[in-house]
């Protein structure tokens, strides 16, 4: 996924929240319960509860449309994600922009104040995840 927000809080009740939610929810995840990691379950426990939903289908590279995508989201949803931010329980919202790590000696990436302006309205963080790109070469065989 390019772009997920994702709320959490130790004592956030996410299934109540949920219930009658317009958000499409990708993960649901309990405090208490063992966390994934890829489609391992491991034996760490979530000391949150919270969901995450997906923000932006674009590739890694496409910030620029990642950001469009963002803004839209934010928008459309500003109603619902209002009342996520003052459900009980939650500590925490981000949006997180997942961003291929170039091969620079130096990389840089803006926000516009339009992104920024409705995330702190909202009291939503930003976070910025580098993955690694990865070359034609690169990417793993697959058997057909």
């Amino acid at each position: 996924m390019s772009c997920l927000l994702t709320a959490s809080g130790q004592h956030f009740d996410v299934d109540e929240f949920l219930k009658v939610s317009s958000l499409d929810a990708l993960a649901v995840f309990h405090r208490g319960e063992g966390r994934a990691s890829g489609s391992v379950i491991t034996q760490r426990r979530s000391e949150h509860s919270g969901v995450s939903v997906r923000v932006s289908l674009r590739e890694f590279s496409d910030l620029v449309h990642q950001i469009e995508d963002a803004v839209e989201f934010l928008e459309s949803n500003d109603k619902e994600l209002k009342r996520l931010r003052d459900s009980p329980g939650v500590e925490r919202i981000d949006l997180d922009f997942s961003l291929e790590d170039r091969d620079l000696v130096f990389q840089s990436d803006a926000f516009p104040p339009r992104l920024l302006s409705l995330l702190g309205s909202l009291r939503i963080g930003l976070v910025v995840s580098r993955h690694p790109a990865y070359s034609a070469e690169d990417q793993p065989a697959i058997e057909q």
